[in-house]
This record gives structure tokens, sequence and C-alpha cells, in this order.
């Protein structure tokens, strides 16, 4: 009889650390890295192959304005507050105009 409650007891002071338990989240990352140093390479004047060689290539491409290249990205660790950057690139006549 004295191990049933001995066993209840034992339960009873383990059950409020369950509270402190929580599911593992996985960090997602999506989209472009791009750092700093990547930035600091682009110049205005630079052809689209260039930029394409120092960024890669773009998550979002416009079929109808192939002038504007958009490079997204999205960082959420372990279900905490998603980060967004964004850098918008401008061409005209195949040449970088803006950076944005």
């Amino acid at each position: 009889m004295r191990k049933p409650i001995f066993l209840i007891f034992v339960a009873m002071l383990l059950l409020p650390g369950c509270g402190k338990l929580h599911p593992y989240c996985v960090d997602i990352q999506q989209g472009n890295i791009i750092d700093t140093a990547m930035i600091a390479k682009l110049h205005l004047g630079m052809n689209k192959s260039e930029v394409n060689d120092t960024l890669g290539t773009p998550v979002l491409k416009d079929m109808f304005d192939t002038d504007t290249w958009i490079y997204a990205y999205t960082n959420q660790i372990g279900g905490g507050k998603i980060e967004k950057k964004k850098l918008i690139l401008r061409f005209k006549n195949s040449k970088l105009v803006e950076i944005k």
C-alpha cells in the first residue's frame, strides 16, 4: 500500500516541471542571404551579369518588368519574430541605376 502512495507523491512533485517543456522549433531561413560585404561590392553601372555573379539569382523577377530585381530574405529563429529584409535593384539599358 505504501508503494502506490509514494509513486503518486513523486508524480505530483514532477508534474509542475512539465510546464517548462517547450517543443523544438526549427530556425527558418528563406530567400537570398545577402550580407553587407556583398552589398558593398555593388556599384551603379554594373551590368546584370555582374550583379548576378555578385549576389546570385534574385528570388523575384517580374516577367513584365525585367529591369527590376528583388532580393528578399526572411529569418525566423526558434519560432520567434520574423526578420525581413529586401533589396531592390533597378536597371536601365541592362545597367544598374538604383539600389534600394
